[in-house]
């Protein structure tokens, strides 16, 4: 009997132990843990290990006024407005172009200020009398303050002329009384009432030009309309040329959104006139910014013009606000 000898694979290794299983993609592995992927390779893609940035929010809705048309009787001619000298005398006279539906008349005041009741006073009477003219109907009327009762500038501070003063004095005002369409002759100077008239009262600055001649600035605007008072506000973009002609010619009147429908809407609190009513809509929806100067939009004014016949006289007042642009 021989000896049994030893199997051969006896003295082999255990064979090794399977690899792993490869790692689950990454695409595969977020869906697989409910996370949303991210993919590096996709425009515009975010870098490896950055979070990716939170949905965007709805913009806010924002509010929408609807002007109501106010007829003023007059319109100031904006850059007619100047100071002419005096030949008899070293004062400046305040001088303008102006329209007119009905007879009215212009009073100039120098250093005037609102009292407690809103009406108008010359602060410095005693030296500087409100000074009245009367005029009729008609358009493409010039005013002149008469001679001899201009403003002597070198009789006063530059700070008074060229600012605003305490308690709201303003170097220059003027106020236009318009008769009312049931009221068509003026009473005795002075005697007209808001109630009579329409009035419109403007108040100014002095400036010194590079000339060093003074001229005027606009600061402030009140109407008063049937014993409202309005506060008027610029709207940009809106209305024909300063003399009213060249109605034919609309170019640069269109929204410059679509830039082919007319502008009719404006954005506040900025007042950029730039759009039509259809991509105001779009603005609320996509955007909370002026597409003029990207401050934020509080509301949209939705302003009734006629294209043919657009006159500043037609001023619109937002109902809520109780402004009137102009």
């Amino acid at each position: 009997m021989g000896n049994l000898g030893s199997r051969s694979d006896a003295s082999r290794p255990p064979p090794p132990p399977p690899p792993p299983p490869p790692p689950t993609p990454p695409g595969l592995q977020a869906h697989l843990q409910g996370v949303r992927p991210t993919y590096y390779h996709h425009y515009p893609g975010w870098p490896p290990g950055a979070a990716m940035p939170p949905p965007l929010g709805v913009p806010a809705q924002v509010e929408r006024h609807r002007a109501v048309a106010v007829h003023a009787g007059v319109n100031i001619k904006g850059d007619s407005l100047r100071l002419e000298h005096d030949d008899d005398d070293r004062g400046l006279l305040l001088a303008f172009s102006f329209d007119a539906d009905a007879p009215g008349c212009i009073t100039v005041y120098y250093f005037a200020q609102e009292d407690e009741e809103l009406i108008l006073k010359a602060t410095k009477e005693n030296l500087l009398k409100p000074v009245t003219a009367d005029f009729n109907k008609g358009h493409n009327q010039e005013f002149k303050q008469p001679y001899g009762t201009g403003i002597d500038v070198s009789q006063s501070e530059e700070s008074e002329l060229t600012k605003i003063g305490e308690g709201g004095v303003f170097p220059v005002a003027f106020k236009v009384d318009v008769a009312v369409p049931n009221n068509q002759e003026l009473e005795a100077e002075g005697a007209l009432e808001h109630e009579a008239s329409n009035c419109l009262v403007k108040f100014a600055v002095l400036v010194r030009k590079d000339n060093a001649e003074y001229g005027v600035r606009i600061m402030q605007q009140i109407l008063w309309v049937n014993g409202t008072r309005y506060v008027l506000q610029e709207i940009y973009g809106i209305g024909n040329t300063a003399d009213g002609n060249n109605l034919e010619d609309e170019s640069g009147k269109e929204c410059v959104i679509c830039l082919s429908e007319p502008r009719d809407t404006t954005v506040l609190p900025c007042r950029h006139m730039c759009l039509c009513r259809e991509c105001a809509q779009l603005l609320r929806l996509q955007s909370n910014k002026c597409p003029i100067c990207r401050q934020p939009v509080g509301g949209l004014l939705e302003i009734e013009v006629d294209t043919k016949s657009v006159n500043q006289n037609e001023l619109s007042s937002e109902d809520t606000m109780k402004r009137v642009s102009v």
